[in-house]
Formats: C-alpha cells, structure tokens, sequence
C-alpha cells in the first residue's frame, strides 16, 4: 500500500466494515432483547391461563353446592371458556417451537371438550340432577382441565426454551460481528502502517556517493574505473569496527538472533478487581446461604467449570464436602469424604498448605487445590475444575489462592478455638 489513492481506498473500506459490524452488533443485541422479552409476555401468559383453568374448574363446581344456584355460575363458566379460548389462541400465534404449538392444540381440544361436558352438567342441573351433574364435573370435568394445565405448562416450557436459543444465537452473532470488525481493523492497520525503508549502512552511503562522483557532467569524459572503486569502504573494515566477523554486513552482526519459528507470547489477563470486590463480599458475609453466589463468582473469576469447598473434621484426618458450585445439587451426598494421607491434589494440598494444581490432559480437565489456611493451620481447601488450562496461568493461581485465603476467615474461628482448647488440654 505505498499509493495514496490504494491507501485511501483501503481506509475507505475498514470505515465501512466497522460501520457494517456496529449495525450487525446492533441489530443482533436488539434481536436479542425482543426475544427475551417475548419470552417473559409469553410465560406471564401461560401463567394466567393456567391460573383461569383452576378458576374455571372451581366456578363449575359452584353448579352443585350446597346453597348455590347454577344460574349465577353457568353465565361465569361459559365466559371464562371463551377467554381462555381466545387466550390459547394468542399463545398458539405468537408461539415459535412446534413442541409448544403441539400443547396448545391440546388445550383447544380440551377447551372445546371441556364445554361439550359443561352441557351436560347444566342439563343434569335443570333436570335437577345434582348426583349425575356431580359426576360429570368431578370426573370428566376435572381430567380435562388437568390435561390443558399439564399441556399449557409443557407449551410454557419449550417456548421458553426456544425463545432463550434464539436469543443466544443472536448474541453469538454480535459477538462474530465483533470479533470480525477486530479482524479487519487488525488487517487495515498492519496494511496502513507505513513501511520503513531499511537503514542505509556507511558502506551503502559511501558506495552511492562513489558512484554519483562516477557519473560524467554533460559534455565531459567519464571518470577511470579506478577512481570509482577507490571511494568505495572496505567492508570488512567496516565489520570489524562493528563487532562481526570479516566478509558479513555491519548491519547483520547488530541483529539479534531470531526466536524460535512460530513462538508467540500470550498474555493472559485476569479480573483482580472482580477478585477484590468478591473478597469484599466474602468478609461480609454472616448467613452460609450467600455463599452460592459468592462461589459462582469465583467460579467465573477462576475460569473453572466447578467449585467444591472441603472443610476438615474436628480431628483433622478427612475432608467434608460442604458446598459445590457448578455441579447438580445431589453430587455433595455422592462425593463421600477424603482421607488425609489420600493420593490426590486436594489431599495434598491439605496436608502441606500448598497450592496444588493438576495439568489437563486429553481425557480429564485440570484443576486447582487452594488451602484454606488460619493462624491454626489449614482447616479446608477450595477444589476448582478449570479450563483453558488455567492451572498453568500465574494469574489464575495467584487470584485462586486469594479466594481461599478470604474463605478461610469464614471457617477460621472454630479451627483457632479448637486450637485453643486444645493447648488448654495440653
């Protein structure tokens, strides 16, 4: 790109494809957003129509109460039918999964069903029937309006479920948006960085200055060989005084010696005041039941897929897991319990007061052992499964033993009060 107008054009473009990137980034956060508000207009829906088919169940059961008469609630009844048809008829439009569109067909069916036997109750309550009107609304009333709330819950569901997918795909869209637009500025500035003409040597200077004193004036004879080769340095004059070897360029001894072929540093980035702030919270704390939200918190802080706190026994000889991040509720009744002299990472780290990380491998991921350390020793230790080898990164252990070392002050009293008793015993 050594022309103006090549430059130009070039700079031309990279405005355009950014200004395409925002519009993209825009429009896919708007996308976004409008599906997860759907989202919320259609669950708040379902939710009332549900709650109209419990009403309506109980409205229909005012036919052969006691003291009640069926002309005060047959009007009610075939009221709330037709809005809940009308309702389930919005739904069925603004529905997006066919699993959802399947459910509320369902509950139209049901509906219409469910009015189909509310003719027969009132004609049994005309007849004055009330046992056979009873047994129509108890029994195949009721089945009815359990399968259009058990169908209305399942529609409730998938929608929810669709509208959320969509809406993640939009924003992986933006984010491709950005990660293009990034691309492309990286492009334009490596093409409209100006490129540098390398630095002339004494010897390149001299030999042109030779040579411009070589070329004859208009008029006049050429200047002999001879004066031409006597103007020019010699080079390995040159190269001693720079250092390098006779026969080599002054220029080549000064560079320095070339990396290894496809070596590039990485620089891994960690959110220290996102550590601090938790820190904060975490000295905060006075109920065991913000701890789930503190520890996601780590969890995203660490890059870990899972958090497991164990705490030690009162004897100090095995490892209780009381509190897990990131894994289904029932896995801490699963774990069981560590022993102190166990072969592993957590164990060890338990033991020593140590650090201790375990490097990912193609079949498992890696992880790091924090302990949680008090004035009277380490009391428990904070097991992360991380990823992106995070176990690797300074960053990541250095902000993983802060984590632990602020929840060992939540832990830490009773371990320094058994200390206590127990130099008291002694």
């Amino acid at each position: 790109m050594h022309t103006r107008a090549a430059r130009l054009v070039l700079l031309a473009i990279f405005i355009a494809s950014l200004a395409v990137a925002a519009f993209l980034f825009r429009k896919s956060e708007s996308l976004a957003a409008a599906q997860l508000t759907t989202a919320r207009t259609f669950e708040a829906s379902a939710r009332m129509a549900e709650h109209s088919l419990v009403e309506l169940r109980a409205t229909q059961r005012g036919y052969v109460a006691a003291g009640q008469t069926g002309d005060f609630w047959i009007p009610r009844v075939a009221q709330s039918v037709g809005s809940l048809q009308q309702t389930v008829a919005s739904l069925r439009a603004a529905a997006i999964s066919p699993v959802a569109q399947a459910s509320l067909d369902e509950v139209t069916s049901a509906l219409g069903d469910f009015a189909r036997v509310d003719k027969r109750a009132i004609e049994y309550i005309r007849r004055a029937q009330p046992l056979l009107a009873s047994d129509v609304i108890f029994g195949e009333g009721r089945e009815l309006t359990d399968s259009a709330l058990a169908a209305l819950e399942q529609a409730r569901g998938a929608e929810s479920g669709a509208r959320l997918a969509a809406a993640d795909t939009e924003a992986r869209r933006g984010v491709f948006a950005l990660i293009a637009a990034a691309a492309s500025s990286l492009l334009a500035v490596l093409l409209l960085v100006p490129q540098t003409a390398p630095a002339r040597t004494a010897a390149d200077a001299d030999r042109s200055a030779g040579v411009r004193a070589a070329q004859p004036l208009r008029g006049e004879s050429a200047t002999p060989a001879a004066a031409v080769s006597s103007q020019e340095p010699q080079a390995d004059t040159i190269a001693a005084e720079a250092g390098a070897e006779p026969g080599t360029g002054a220029v080549e001894a000064s560079l320095p010696a070339p990396g290894p072929a496809g070596f590039a540093p990485t620089m891994v980035t960690t959110d220290f005041g996102g550590v601090a702030a938790l820190c904060v919270d975490l000295a905060r704390v006075v109920d065991t039941r913000a701890l789930p939200s503190l520890l996601e918190r780590a969890r995203t802080i660490l890059d870990a897929s899972g958090i497991i706190l164990w705490i030690a026994d009162p004897d100090g000889r095995e490892l209780n897991p009381i509190f897990a991040q990131g894994y289904p509720p029932q896995l801490i009744n699963r774990l069981g319990t560590i022993p102190r002299d166990a072969e592993n990472a957590t164990a060890a780290a338990f033991r020593t007061s140590l650090l201790q990380t375990v490097v990912a491998d193609t079949i498992s991921a890696g992880a790091i052992a924090a302990p949680l350390v008090t004035p009277g020793g380490c009391v428990g230790v904070m097991a992360a499964e991380v990823m992106h080898d995070a176990e690797r990164q300074d960053m990541k252990l250095a902000a993983a033993t802060i984590v632990a070392a602020q929840l060992a002050t939540l832990v830490g009293p009773p371990a320094k009060a058994q200390a206590r008793s127990g130099a008291a015993g002694a």
